[in-house]
C-alpha cells in the first residue's frame, strides 16, 4: 500500500459548540505548499468528530502533521500516541498556537514541533527527520500558493452572519488577506505566534482566490479571517475595488462577505467603501467598556472610539458584532454596570462574550504582576469557552485581584453575560 508523504490532522475539540464552524487554513496552505514540492498530501479532518481513538479514520503516511490550540493538549498528545502506535516508523511534526505550550506537549511521541509559520520548513520536514523544535520563518504572502481546499472533504463552512442570515445559500468559505496584527495587546498571544509586521496578500489575488471559490465550488459568501483588516485604508480599498470590477463577483452585489476590524481607523466613508463591495457586517475588538481596563492591557481605542466607529457602521448599512471579555485585569465594582450599560446602549446587532483566559504567549500570562493580578492555573484555557456542547459553561475568573474578591468577581462577570442574554444579542459559540 502506498504510503502518502504526509498527512495533515486537524483534531477533535469537543469543548465547542460547533467545532467545524472554520476549516484549518492552515493546514490548507501547508498541504498547498507541500504540494509546490511536489510530495502526496491527504488532509484529516477529525474536528466534528469524537474523543475515542478507536473511531479515528487516519490515513497511513509517512509524515503526519498535527495542528491545534491550548484547547488540544489532550488531543494532540493522544493523536500523536495514537499515530505512533499505528506506524511507529512514521515521523509526527505538531505546530499551530500550540507551540507556546511545548512544556505541556508529548516528545516521546511528538518528533519535530514548529514555531511560526510552517510553510518555509515544511518541505524539508518531510523529507528528513528534522530538530526537536524548529522555527519557520514568515512568507511574503504573494509567495504562497492559494490554500489546498481541493483536499478539503464536506462543505467549507456554514452559516457565518449573525442571526444565522444565509444571503445567498451555499455555505460559505473562509480566506486570509492579510498575515499579523500592528498591536500588542497584552491579553493577546499574537506577538508571540507571528511578527507584529502586517503582511498583506495583494488584492489582485485576493479577489482571484474569491473568483475561484465562486466559479469552481458555488461560494458567494466569504468570512475574512485577518486580525485587522482595516490595518491599512490602500488594502482595503484594493479589495474593494477589485470586487467592484468582477463580474464574476456580480460587482459586489451578489457576493456577501464579513471581516474583523478595529475601532480605529474610523470614519463613514470607509464603513461605506466596504459594504459597496457586498460586505455585511463587521466584528469590532470592543473588548470592555471600562476605559482603566482598556489603558492597562494596552489596547489602542477606548469607549468613545468604539461607540463611534459602531455607529459609523451602522450608517453605512453594516450589521455589527461587538466582541467583548469579562474577567480582565483591572476590572473593578464598577466594570459590570460600564458593560451592561455599553451592552443596553443598542449600538450593535450581535455580541460574542469570552471569558479572558491568560494563554500562553500573551504578556498577562508571562507577566501577571504587572497587570496587578495572579494567575489561577486551574482555570486557564478551560474558561474561555463560554459555551460548550451542553450549554453555558461556568463565569469564573482565571485570576486574582487584591483589590476585588473572587466571588464579587465572578458575579460581576455573570452579570454582564446575563444582561447580553436577556436581550438576545450574544453568540453562544456558534461561528
Amino acid at each position: 500500500m502506498q504510503l502518502n508523504d504526509l498527512v495533515l490532522i486537524n483534531p477533535p475539540c469537543p469543548d465547542l459548540t460547533n467545532p467545524v464552524a472554520q476549516m484549518p487554513l492552515g493546514l490548507l496552505y501547508l498541504a498547498a505548499q507541500a504540494e509546490r514540492f511536489g510530495h502526496d498530501v491527504t488532509i484529516c479532518n477529525l474536528a466534528g468528530g469524537g474523543a475515542s481513538p478507536e473511531a479515528w479514520r487516519i490515513p497511513l503516511g509517512k509524515v503526519y502533521g498535527i495542528t491545534g490550540t491550548c484547547l488540544h493538549i489532550e488531543m494532540v498528545n493522544a493523536l500523536a500516541r495514537e499515530v505512533k502506535r499505528r506506524n511507529h516508523s512514521a515521523r509526527v511534526i505538531v505546530g499551530g498556537p500550540i507551540s507556546l505550550s511545548k512544556e505541556e506537549l508529548d516528545f516521546a511521541h511528538i518528533d519535530t514541533l514548529v514555531h511560526g509559520e510552517g510553510e518555509s520548513v515544511i518541505d524539508a520536514l518531510i523529507r528528513a527527520p528534522g530538530p526537536r523544535e524548529i522555527t519557520g520563518v514568515a512568507s511574503a504572502l504573494d509567495d504562497l500558493p492559494d490554500p489546498a481546499r481541493h483536499l478539503w472533504s464536506g462543505p467549507f463552512g456554514g452559516s457565518i452572519f449573525i442571526g444565522g442570515q444565509s444571503y445567498y445559500g451555499g455555505g460559505s468559505a473562509t480566506i486570509l488577506t492579510t498575515r499579523g496584527c500592528p498591536h500588542s495587546c497584552a491579553f493577546c498571544a499574537g506577538p508571540a505566534l507571528c511578527p507584529r509586521e502586517v503582511r498583506f496578500l495583494s488584492p489582485d489575488r485576493v479577489i482571484g482566490e474569491m473568483e475561484s471559490l465562486a466559479r469552481n465550488y458555488g461560494v458567494r459568501q466569504f468570512r475574512l479571517s485577518d486580525e485587522f483588516f482595516t490595518a491599512k485604508r490602500s488594502h482595503v480599498s484594493g479589495v474593494c475595488e477589485g470586487i467592484r470590477q468582477s463580474a464574476i463577483l456580480g460587482h459586489g452585489k451578489t457576493i456577501a462577505w464579513r471581516a474583523s476590524v478595529a475601532v480605529r481607523p474610523n470614519d463613514r466613508s470607509l464603513w461605506e467603501m466596504m459594504a459597496e463591495a457586498g460586505c455585511k457586517e463587521v466584528s469590532f475588538g470592543v473588548e470592555s467598556a471600562d476605559p482603566d481596563v482598556l489603558n492597562l492591557i494596552a489596547r489602542k481605542g477606548g469607549p468613545d472610539d468604539a461607540r463611534d466607529a459602531l455607529l459609523n457602521a451602522r450608517a453605512a448599512g453594516l450589521k455589527t458584532r461587538a466582541l467583548m471579555m469579562v474577567g480582565l485585569p483591572g476590572e473593578t465594582q464598577k466594570t459590570p454596570e460600564l458593560n451592561i450599560a455599553f451592552i443596553r446602549s443598542g449600538l450593535f446587532t450581535a455580541c460574542a462574550v469570552t471569558v479572558f483566559s491568560p494563554l500562553p504567549g500573551c504578556d498577562i500570562r508571562n507577566s501577571p504582576e504587572k497587570y496587578g493580578c495572579e494567575l489561577i492555573p486551574e482555570r486557564i484555557g478551560r474558561s474561555i469557552c463560554m459555551y460548550g456542547p451542553d450549554g453555558r459553561n461556568a463565569i469564573l475568573p482565571t485570576i486574582r485581584m487584591a483589590h476585588i474578591p473572587e466571588m464579587t468577581h465572578a458575579l460581576g462577570m455573570r452579570a454582564t453575560v446575563e444582561a447580553a442574554e436577556a436581550l438576545h444579542v450574544i453568540g453562544h459559540g456558534e461561528l
